[in-house]
């Protein structure tokens, strides 16, 4: 046949005076050695073995009878197909599919603006296995057959409604296929980019025997699974699954299904993935029930499984079936084998069994799912349902026409999106960080591990530059949740607003909050629900015990105070739970009145978080703080202290300034944690102060006690303290580098009254200025490590390390007296093993006694650059540096903090300790000549490290078993000499101030980089 235009001419009305319309048509063309049938205007029927290069052109609408197929073993082709090209198929007769040969190509190059598209041959996409379906066929798996693969390409493609069976035969392999698009044998020259699969009969893609790259796929309302595979190697990244409704029929079974030959292997990267499987309910998974987000099975034993959102699927996580053995796929990224920063939730409720591992399989191994309800954690979290406000902004917001946008978890447990700003974000790759080089730049773009570099415009290329890695900015496939993300949109079908595959809006989780009317007395507030979570605002006197819980987001409304002089009251505070402030109008703050107490028992992965009311950390000052008052230092006031606890807890972004008044008294407080007139009942333990306008903490008139405190941040110190006896022990006060503004004043200000008494014992401290000179002071600095002030003339201070202090290690002003403390343990006062550096120089005077002020007595300040009692101060980035960046710490010295010369991965709390000072090493215990505090331990001397140390009543007074005072001394058998500062060891298993706190994650500006 040859291609010409003809003119059908159709007239309308009647008479001299009618219209005539001019409908334009053209003849088929030849498709290569093809003759395709007209069956209609511009429509064009085809099918045979096409052995020549051909293209199908967007001109026509082109409709299979039968089978086409590209290429046969004789002869290889490529099917070329314009954008904007309409492929037709039906199951009349004969099933319609496409069948593109081994060593021959299909390059489907549709746009955003003109997909191709490859539907049945009805008027509507709501249909099932009304044709047979896309079959890309390479060598892998072949027998007889070889040769060079097949270049296929398939970009801005929709194929929909197939999944009629149809029964292929090559080298003499009979394949039954069900599915919309199948990827058999092909390698890595195959590549698929904004692909959907709509309405398969059974996968939405199958995949067998090889290693093709796959990016932005969109796979709904698949009959089994999502993505099937079998001896799959290559890349899916920014997936998408999503399931049919049950009131729309077959819910489907799994988002993934993977599996394995016992002779092949399977080992794809799956990165950046959404799978929702839209289920109504969440049930125990019996015998045979398989509605699972991973369905693990046939040998499975590898995945590489990063950035991942599973929910509402019937049966819960994941399922280990058929042999499937999971027990090496830990969290340890890049690989061989790893799931990190998977999150699994079912919003119908909680799922006891949510992973289920059956007869003949093996599970994860220990590590790999993390705690239920964990905020951030490698592995596998999961998390329980309705009950702890798991909620999707598609079900909360209204997406108009967009149908990517807002498919992202917007909050479970306290991940918001916004990930990359906080300490909650995933882990996998750093950030980006491909290489953990510490920087996120072409080498992470074109970092092998995504896979291997194929020049500026190749698909490797575009895969790995699109995120910069993985993007941490979103878990899932959608970036970010912004009306402006369209990836899936406008070319894709079934997603329009008024269609099955958009999200409704739930209507449970829209409005206004759900709000107890009183909460022991308080005032509560119902406000519009923010992330599908109720908000609730509360303020005024709880005067009866009460309970701030985790499935609401409490806002403060100007004062929150517990207690009056006549009501004693507890507020407890749940694990995982928010509260917010601001100074708008009003400075909200939470005050706890003498008498009374707080109780907030967060948890590593729940912590309690105190908060401004934005969406992200890096303010100060932002509203008024917590506030824990007790009766000591009151005139007329009196009783018996409130037992106040904090375990887990984080105070950010406080210090805008609050007058607070009790008992005549009035006092201005501008800081995020105070802590005034309490006794030793008062204990805190995993604290974080972040951000604080003035101080990180503010201590006055009592003995606390507190263990595991970070300061990060902090406007003037880390901690300042007036007349208090109590402990701190594991303490890291991080100020801010000139860069991000102010940095900071001391990590330590210590001062006395007149009348009272300041006497604590400082155990285990990492203070760290970030300041990038190293200045002699003037009258006017005091940029110090520790601010000896306002009469101070005790302190208990042992195992510390001051590094980076602009001015130099202490200050002596304001008429302290330091001429008796010694170095003579335990006491009654001293320094013992004190350190003390500054990597930008030597500072001459890294001492200061201000006029009126009297300085430590001879001996307990030592010799530069020695090893001793008191306080050792070294000489900066002179000699000391020589090998700081060398394998070899040697007598040449060295002035190193881990953290600045070696990849922490995404660890803060390791590497935070002295790694070498002039000898002084890490593994302390084992060298006679490392620090003299407690005899690494032997707190009494008498040679062993046993019960009576643990037990030291140097420590504190023995409380008994489970008392505060021995978990104190039990968690590390006294100091713990095994290190310097406060971080155990340094090693990369040390986590103690990881994942819970906050602006210390990888990207977070309390990262210690590098140090060239």
């Amino acid at each position: 046949m040859i291609a010409g235009t003809s003119a059908v001419l159709a007239a309308c009305g009647g008479g001299n005076g009618g219209n005539n319309n001019v409908v334009v048509t053209q003849d088929c063309p030849a498709v290569g050695n093809l003759e395709p049938v007209d069956i209609g205007p511009n429509q064009c029927q085809i099918s045979g073995e096409l052995t020549q290069d051909a293209t199908l052109s967007a001109n026509f609408m082109w409709f299979l009878e039968g089978r086409l197929q590209v290429g046969t073993a004789e002869s290889n082709a490529t099917l070329n197909i314009d954008a904007g090209t309409e492929i037709r198929g039906d199951n009349a007769g004969s099933v319609d599919h496409l069948l593109v040969f081994p060593g021959s190509a299909l390059s489907a190059n549709g746009t955003s603006a003109n997909p191709v598209r490859f539907l049945s041959d009805d008027d509507n996409v709501d249909g099932t296995a009304e044709w047979g379906g896309l079959f890309l066929r390479g060598f892998n798996g072949l027998t007889n057959l070889s040769g060079t693969q097949g270049e296929n390409r398939l970009d801005y493609v929709v194929v929909a409604e197939a999944g009629a069976e149809v029964s292929v035969t090559i080298d003499e392999q009979e394949v039954n296929y069900q599915d919309n698009i199948v990827l058999n044998g092909v390698d890595s020259s195959t590549t698929l980019t904004f692909v959907q699969s709509h309405n398969s009969a059974r996968d939405g893609l199958h995949i067998l025997n090889g290693d093709p790259r796959l990016s932005w796929i969109l796979a709904t309302g698949s009959g089994r699974d999502g993505i099937w595979y079998r001896d799959f190697t290559g890349l899916i990244k920014d997936l998408m699954v999503i399931h049919n409704r049950d009131m729309d029929g077959s819910s489907g079974r799994a988002g993934i299904y993977a599996s394995e030959t016992m002779a092949g292997n399977s080992n794809p990267r799956i990165v950046n993935a959404t799978l929702v499987g839209r289920d109504s309910s969440s049930d125990v998974a019996g015998m045979n029930d398989n509605e699972f987000g991973i369905l693990f099975a046939d040998n499975t034993d590898q995945i590489r499984l990063a950035n991942v959102l599973i929910a509402n699927f019937r049966n819960g996580c994941y399922e280990a079936d058929s042999g499937a053995d999971l027990s090496q796929i830990d969290v340890s990224v890049p690989g061989p084998t790893y799931l990190d920063g998977v999150h699994c939730a079912n919003e119908a409720g909680a799922n006891p069994n949510f992973g289920i591992v059956r007869d003949g399989s093996m599970g994860f191994p220990d590590g790999v799912i993390a705690a239920s309800n964990s905020i951030n954690a490698n592995g596998l979290v999961y998390y329980n349902g309705a009950v702890n406000g798991v909620t999707f902004t598609g079900e909360i917001a209204d997406r108009s026409e967009n149908f990517t946008a807002s498919w992202y978890l917007n909050n479970i447990g306290g991940i918001g999106n916004g990930l990359a700003g906080d300490s909650t974000s995933l882990n996998a790759f750093l950030d980006g960080d491909t290489n953990n080089d510490r920087v996120v730049d072409s080498n992470d773009t074109n970092s092998p591990f995504i896979i291997m570099d194929d020049g500026a415009d190749g698909f490797n290329q575009d895969v790995a530059e699109d995120t910069g890695g993985y993007d941490l900015t979103h878990i899932g496939a959608v970036r970010g949740g912004a009306i402006t993300n369209t990836q899936f949109d406008g070319w894709t079908v079934a997603t329009d607003s008024d269609d099955g595959f958009v999200v409704g809006i739930n209507e449970n989780l829209v409005g206004m909050s759900q709000c107890p009317e009183f909460l022991g007395g308080a005032s509560v507030n119902p406000l519009e629900r923010i992330g599908g979570r109720n908000v609730c605002e509360i303020s005024g006197v709880i005067s009866t015990d009460a309970m701030l819980t985790s499935n609401i987001d409490w806002q403060l409304e100007g004062a929150l105070q517990v207690g009056d002089e006549t009501n004693f009251a507890t507020l407890t505070v749940q694990s995982g739970t928010r509260i917010t402030g601001d100074n708008v109008d009003a400075t909200d703050y939470l005050l706890v009145f003498p008498g009374s107490a707080i109780d907030a028992q967060g948890t590593s992965a729940r912590p309690v978080r105190f908060t401004s009311n934005d969406a992200d950390i890096n303010g100060s000052g932002e509203w008024g703080g917590l506030f824990i008052r007790g009766y000591n230092g009151l005139t007329t006031l009196s009783g018996t202290q409130g037992e106040n606890s904090l375990d887990y807890v984080v105070v950010a972004e406080a210090g805008a300034p609050v007058a607070v008044t009790i008992d005549g008294q009035m006092v201005n407080y501008q800081d995020n944690l105070v802590v005034n007139g309490v006794d030793r009942t008062s204990t805190f333990t995993f604290v974080q102060s972040h951000n604080s306008a003035r101080d990180g903490l503010h201590i006055l008139n009592g003995d606390p006690r507190m263990s595991w405190i970070l300061a990060t941040g902090s406007g003037r110190d880390g901690i300042w303290y007036r007349d208090f006896n109590g402990l701190i022990k594991d303490l890291m006060v991080i100020h801010n580098r000139d860069m991000d503004g102010s940095s900071g004043r001391s990590g330590i200000y210590a001062s006395e009254t007149m009348a009272g008494n300041s006497n604590p014992r400082i155990v285990n401290a990492t203070l760290v200025g970030r300041d990038n000179s190293s200045d002699v002071a003037g009258m006017n600095d005091n940029e110090f490590g520790i601010l000896f002030a306002d009469n101070t003339d005790q302190i208990r201070m042992a195992n510390v390390l001051i590094a980076n202090f602009r001015h130099g290690c202490f200050e002596v002003d304001s008429g302290a007296d330091l001429s008796a403390i010694d170095t003579t343990v335990p006491g009654p006062n001293y320094l013992d093993g004190i350190h003390c550096a500054n990597e930008a120089g030597a500072n001459p005077n890294f001492g200061i006694v201000r006029m009126g002020s009297a300085g430590f007595p001879m001996g307990t300040v030592a010799a530069n650059n020695s090893n001793g009692d008191g306080l050792v101060y070294y000489n900066g980035a002179g000699a000391e540096l020589a090998n700081a960046n060398t394998p070899s710490f040697s007598e040449s010295g060295g002035i190193n903090f881990t953290g600045e010369i070696m990849e922490r991965a995404n660890n803060f709390t390791a590497g935070w300790y002295l790694d070498n000072i002039r000898g002084i090493g890490n593994g302390l215990a084992g060298n006679a000549n490392f620090l003299n505090g407690f005899l690494d331990g032997d707190t009494n001397r008498d040679g062993v490290v046993d019960a009576d140390d643990t037990r030291s009543p140097f420590i504190i007074a023995d409380d008994g078993m489970g008392g505060f005072n021995q978990d104190v001394a039990e968690d590390t058998g006294g100091y713990d000499l095994t290190h310097v500062g406060a971080v155990r060891g340094g090693a990369v298993s040390n986590t103690q101030f990881d994942n819970w706190t906050v602006g210390t994650n990888r990207s977070g500006q309390f990262t210690v980089r590098l140090t060239q």
